[in-house]
């Protein structure tokens, strides 16, 4: 809604000119909204929630028919969510306990994205996690022990991993 502030902007080549809205005020799809609020989530993530440790991203796709089903059946999709989430950070305490970091502890923060680069129905995990653990010390105070980066063939195994316990999701669910 162009009331509530907007910015022209002109091709020096062919005069052609376009408006665009600061805000929209309302509740369709903006991307001078959806812009703000990304910068805004992203400023809170590093201001309160996520420790001054190494970050590392991971980004988990899922095949067509399924992405179709997370994205109105929402219970499945937390299912599916907490599966890979559950995954994840076993990989990482696996990964310590094998580097001597005993009951190491980890985080993650996920956004579930429900579109492509196209606007098309395409639910999808990006997650933050914490890359690495921490450890209590004996004096009882944290340590970490950052990760070192995963291997192709870790990467493999823990895509494996998140199938066989989706596929067992589902068919618990009979919604294979």
């Amino acid at each position: 809604m162009l009331a509530h502030g907007f910015a022209r902007f002109r091709c020096g080549a062919c005069g052609t000119d376009r408006l665009v809205a600061f805000s929209c005020k309302g509740r369709g799809f903006c991307p001078s909204c959806g812009g703000r609020r990304m910068t805004e989530r992203a400023a809170h993530l590093i201001d309160h929630v996520l420790p001054r440790t190494p970050v590392r991203q991971w980004v988990l796709s899922l095949p067509f028919e399924l992405r179709y089903r997370l994205a109105w059946d929402h219970k499945l999709c937390r299912a599916v969510l907490a599966v890979y989430t559950r995954a994840l950070l076993g990989f990482y305490r696996k990964r310590a306990k094998a580097s001597g970091h005993r009951d190491g502890r980890t985080g993650t923060v996920t956004v579930i994205q429900r579109f492509g680069g196209a606007l098309n129905l395409n639910v999808h995990f990006h997650t933050l996690a914490v890359d690495g653990v921490f450890v209590r010390e004996p004096d009882g105070s944290l340590s970490f022990a950052a990760a070192k980066a995963p291997t192709d063939d870790e990467v493999e195994a823990l895509l494996g991993v998140i199938r066989k316990r989706v596929l067992r999701l589902l068919v618990r669910r009979d919604t294979r």
